[in-house]
């Protein structure tokens, strides 16, 4: 299936969030109000919105991108953050009913993997999304196996990934906080280097409605470490969800610039990756995580002149560009 994409400026987001602290830090950063109840949605739905303003990410142009951010809410019964594949896929498939969006992001924390260079606080934007533990024999007429897996691809932005500074691969999705030794060997032969709750359900909804779809996973505990996973999680939580907003808060000023098509091929102007580029420590690089050290701030030669540091900006923004080009024909000729 072909990936639905955005030709024009991203006007309108949905961000589809499923822990209210994972949420608390945008909603704070950028002023968005909630919405009263029922809100947008139907009467008795758990689903809390939130929506404002995110302005563009360079100072002489003056437009602007409408943000809804939908947190999956709470169980009436139990009282919890509605965390998990159901509630995702059922706030996903409301908020594209709601607010016709042109994007829809999957934010929120996740577990990575050390053996493949994941850290506790790395912010991962995915390639793909799928399921590790939605096994379906084979059908006599069909690909359930394949249904089962899902491979819900997501729209290729490696000059964007470059750009704020964000890891990329794939995305596996489950039901549970912990995993089998079976649901390490299908995460391993998928390469994925996120696991988390939510991402492939939402993808499946986008998919269906023809929706472009990013999953965009701040890391609080590493899977392959012998650590508990619970208690990592929760350790990092806070600060996770700090840096995820950093990067979210770029991310989307940046598509309010430039297309999607664009940051797919990198055919982006060099002083708006410049601008990406400056912005990075700014935007992220305050949150203190656990185990990791404060997001660097690429230093400027001491005692440049003006003129010398837009020079280095421009030689940095060129760089980021030929990696992101490279990296992007690597994954064709992969065929990932």
């Amino acid at each position: 299936m072909n990936l639905p994409t955005v030709s024009a400026p991203v006007r309108c987001v949905v961000v589809v969030i499923a822990m209210e602290e994972e949420a608390r830090p945008f909603i704070e950063k950028h002023g968005l109000k909630k919405h009263q109840e029922p809100g947008p949605f139907v009467s008795g739905s758990p689903m809390v919105a939130y929506s404002g303003q995110i302005n563009s990410c360079t100072d002489d142009n003056q437009s602007h991108l409408r943000v809804h951010l939908v947190w999956n809410g709470r169980d009436q019964k139990y009282k919890v953050n509605n965390v998990a594949t159901t509630a995702a896929a059922v706030a996903t498939y409301a908020s594209i009913a709601a607010f016709h969006p042109d994007l829809v992001v999957s934010a929120g924390t996740a577990g990575g993997f050390g053996e493949l260079g994941g850290n506790i606080g790395d912010v991962y934007a995915s390639t793909k999304c799928v399921y590790h533990n939605r096994r379906i024999p084979e059908g006599e007429t069909g690909d359930l196996e394949e249904y089962g897996f899902g491979h819900y691809r997501s729209p290729p932005i490696s000059a964007l990934a470059s750009a704020i500074g964000i890891k990329q691969g794939v995305v596996s999705t489950s039901d549970s906080l912990e995993c089998t030794a079976s649901d390490l060997q299908l995460m391993r032969s998928e390469g994925a280097v996120v696991k988390e709750m939510e991402a492939a359900a939402c993808a499946w909804v986008c998919q269906s409605l023809r929706v472009p779809f990013i999953a965009l996973k701040s890391i609080t505990d590493i899977v392959d470490a012998g650590r508990p996973t619970e208690k990592e999680f929760y350790a990092n939580l806070h600060s996770a969800s700090s840096a995820l907003q950093g990067k979210l808060t770029h991310m989307l000023q940046l598509l309010g610039q430039q297309p999607l098509s664009r940051w797919a091929t990198g055919t982006v102007s060099s002083s708006l990756v410049a601008t990406a580029l400056e912005g990075r420590s700014t935007l992220s690089g305050e949150a203190s995580l656990s185990g990791k050290t404060k997001l660097h701030q690429l230093p400027s030669p001491i005692g440049a002149a003006p003129s010398s540091r837009r020079g280095l900006r421009l030689e940095l923004a060129l760089l980021a560009l030929s990696l992101a080009c490279n990296g992007l024909a690597l994954l064709r000729r992969r065929g990932r």
